[in-house]
């Protein structure tokens, strides 16, 4: 394919001129332009005319008449203005002509390059497409190597640069598949600890259920399966919420036998009043207790069951503790 700059030393000598692009300098010859017009005449004639309107006061009765002299004005500025507008287009007709033939050559290169343009491109895509797949082989070929075919890989713009070198796209793909694998070993490990968790809460569940008699819920133990604990604080942690249970059961146990025997010891010392014909026992009704009711909604901490449970034991002492 020959080349511009063979081409522009082809031209024959008579259309050569030094300095290769310089051939296509363009040889205009423009004489610069001097206007010469009857400005002084015009300007003297028009001072003349608007010298009878400059400071002029018009009264009321004057109206219809500057009317009139108005219209006249504009008649005059028209004139003068439609004079300025027709000299400078043919002044500047010869202007328009010369731009608009420049730019039509300008034009022709344009096209022509846009078409070289639109070849090169469509060779660099294909060029770049027969990469695309070479370096998909590459990366299909680490995966199973590597035993991860699961792992979607895009394919970098770089990787598709003719300047890359093997080694350094290899080195890539292996760094991303080392990175996945170490993340899912990871991810793997966390639920591990958290399946032991699992095992060693229910384990220690059905330990203390068989120690204490009682079983309680799974849920009351969530704060347990978090990870930011150890498994021997989760352990003390079972063990501090079972023992406070037992103990408030046996508390209440203790509380309902109390009342029990109270309400049996009242009932054998109130004595039987005598019975009348003309009055009837469901005339006497017992007066009820006056009592106070407080209503309570403690949140706590697991480690702290066993100080709560004192302090609801201090109460149940001194009036009746309902738990919901």
């Amino acid at each position: 394919m020959t080349q511009t700059a063979e081409i522009l030393e082809s031209l024959p000598p008579a259309q050569a001129q030094p300095g290769g692009l310089e051939q296509f300098d363009l040889a205009v010859t423009a004489t610069p332009l001097v206007i010469n017009w009857n400005r002084d005449a015009v300007s003297a004639m028009l001072d003349a005319v608007l010298e009878q309107y400059e400071g002029l006061t018009v009264r009321e009765e004057d109206v219809p008449a500057i009317k009139s002299e108005m219209a006249g004005l504009n008649k005059l500025r028209d004139r003068l203005d439609n004079a300025r507008k027709e000299i400078t287009r043919q002044i500047a007709g010869p202007l328009d002509a010369f731009d608009a033939e420049a730019k039509a050559l300008v034009a022709r290169v344009v096209e022509v390059r846009a078409g070289l343009d639109a070849q090169v491109k469509e060779f660099e895509r294909r060029d770049r497409e027969g990469r695309r797949a070479s370096v998909q082989l590459v990366i299909d070929g680490l995966k199973t190597r590597e035993d991860v075919p699961e792992l979607d890989i895009p394919i970098k713009p770089s990787w598709l640069n003719k300047s890359i070198k093997q080694a350094q796209l290899h080195a890539e793909i292996q760094n991303i598949i080392l990175k996945y694998k170490q993340d899912k070993a990871a991810a793997e490990q966390l639920e591990r600890a958290r399946a032991d968790r699992v095992t060693m809460i229910e384990a220690a569940l059905k330990a203390k259920t068989e120690e204490y008699g009682f079983s309680l819920p799974m849920g009351k133990f969530a704060p347990c399966l978090s990870l930011d604990i150890t498994s021997e604080e989760a352990a003390g942690v079972i063990g501090q919420v079972f023992a406070a249970e037992a103990s408030l059961r046996e508390q209440q146990a203790k509380d309902k036998a109390a009342r029990e025997a109270a309400a049996e010891g009242t009932r054998q010392t109130v004595p039987t009043p005598p019975h009348s014909p003309f009055i009837e026992e469901d005339d006497f009704p017992t007066a009820p207790p006056v009592t106070t009711t407080l209503i309570l909604s403690v949140a706590y901490e697991p480690a702290c069951e066993r100080a709560v449970q004192e302090l609801l034991a201090q109460l149940r002492s001194m009036a009746t503790v309902t738990i919901m």
